[in-house]
């Protein structure tokens, strides 16, 4: 009990010299006993700062395009915003990721053609594309492989009917119908790529790649080209 008295009557003393010392002093006593603490504290507050605002601040991508060997014209910014604002997102949680970086050709030795092309198929088998707007030779490579879906099991027949002199056909793979099914929708000469000339005297074809979960914004991009 004694000795338990005692420390208390040390403690208590040390802190009334404290007391007396000089702001600076006191700051440097706090420092040498309590900096430890104060870096985990300020590591810990700053990490979940950091988390939080991800949180707050991450938007939902509604709609991944694609495009691949167009003008990059297509990214304008302007363009982007006109489309979110066609579908009534809400800009502070939704958004809609274009990119035209998809530079693919064969025949290139280029190993940039290689990248693109390894890019383009890792995104959409990991599902992270929606739309695709290709040059003929690429849509059909990609489309032979299955990567688009049957636009005739999407759209209703009178309304793919409109289409009939634009669609593009393939064979898909695993599939149970034997002849060609409509994958494609020729786009280069609607309204809104011919502003943009990301395909200037080039046929583009339109496609909604296998899996995608938003079909119904697919749509509606398609309908937004035209207009």
């Amino acid at each position: 009990m004694h000795n338990t008295n005692s420390l208390r009557d040390e403690i208590h003393q040390q802190h009334e010299k404290l007391n007396e010392q000089p702001f600076s002093k006191k700051l440097e006593y706090f420092w040498d006993y309590y900096k430890i603490h104060t870096i985990i504290i300020v590591f810990l507050a700053c990490m979940f700062g950091s988390i939080l605002h991800t949180i707050v601040t991450q938007k939902e991508t509604v709609l991944s395009i694609a495009y691949i060997n167009a003008f990059p014209n297509v990214e304008d910014e302007i363009f982007i915003k006109d489309f979110e604002s066609y579908l009534g997102l809400n800009p502070k949680r939704q958004q809609v990721v274009l990119d035209s970086t998809y530079y693919i050709d064969d025949e290139s030795t280029s190993p940039y053609a290689a990248t693109y092309s390894q890019k383009f198929s890792t995104n959409a088998m990991a599902g992270k594309l929606d739309v695709v707007v290709a040059d003929t030779v690429n849509f059909d490579f990609y489309g032979n492989q299955g990567f688009f879906q049957d636009l005739s099991k999407i759209f209703p027949a009178e309304a793919l009917a409109q289409y009939t002199n634009d669609l593009f056909y393939a064979n898909l793979p695993n599939d149970e119908i034997d002849s060609p099914v409509p994958i494609g929708i020729r786009i280069d000469k609607t309204k809104k790529i011919c502003e943009t000339s990301c395909y200037p005297n080039t046929t583009a074809y339109f496609g909604i790649v296998t899996g995608s979960k938003y079909v119904d914004n697919c749509i509606s991009y398609l309908n937004y080209l035209k207009e």
